[in-house]
């Protein structure tokens, strides 16, 4: 993992979402790795651990809260990887369509299991309920700027600062750059 970062600190160009998520795919890390990186935060879908915010690339280690969805979101046009470390994921892929999210797959994966996030993907995810919590590692091309999160309770779209996490920051509206009625598309 290490290298990997390393890597990614020294790189010119943003790499391809294929070249991120073979990555993704090899970076090999031993329990121990993973447990150096958890961060939990029981207040929110999942705990951040950032561990790479270069020019490049940005990663994240996502420790989830088990039973908590994160709220649909997209990357803010960035393209990444999250590959499954520890136990199982719930992942769903939405369409927007007529003022509403349209749930378009649910799938569970597996650790060891990379989900590709294309620049326009829409989508949720939550512990899958295995033996282990889920732990996630997220890489992005290009840092994320901003994301769009979808208050679907609220009926409401925001637009959140990239560090925000996927989620609605009640407890710090200073992230929140817009919010429109309505779920639109950005």
């Amino acid at each position: 993992m290490d290298n990997l970062l390393e890597h990614c600190r020294r790189l010119v160009d943003a790499p391809s979402l294929k070249t991120l998520a073979g990555w993704l795919q090899d970076v090999e890390l031993e329990s121990a790795d993973v447990a150096r990186y958890r961060r939990e935060d029981v207040s929110k879908p999942y705990g951040r651990n950032v561990i790479l915010d270069a020019d490049q690339v940005e990663g994240m280690v996502a420790t989830w809260t088990r039973g908590r969805w994160c709220a649909p979101h997209d990357h803010g046009g960035s393209v990444g990887g999250v590959r499954v470390l520890q136990g199982q994921a719930r992942h769903r892929v939405f369409r927007r369509t007529a003022g509403t999210l349209e749930l378009v797959t649910e799938e569970v994966v597996s650790a060891g299991s990379v989900m590709r996030c294309g620049a326009d993907l829409v989508h949720a995810m939550r512990d899958g309920g295995g033996d282990e919590p889920l732990m996630t590692l997220h890489m992005y091309a290009g840092p994320i700027d901003h994301m769009v999160v979808y208050d679907v309770e609220a009926n409401r779209t925001l637009v959140v600062d990239g560090g925000c996490g996927a989620w609605v920051p009640h407890d710090a509206p200073e992230l929140i750059r817009s919010t429109r009625d309505g779920i639109q598309a950005p």
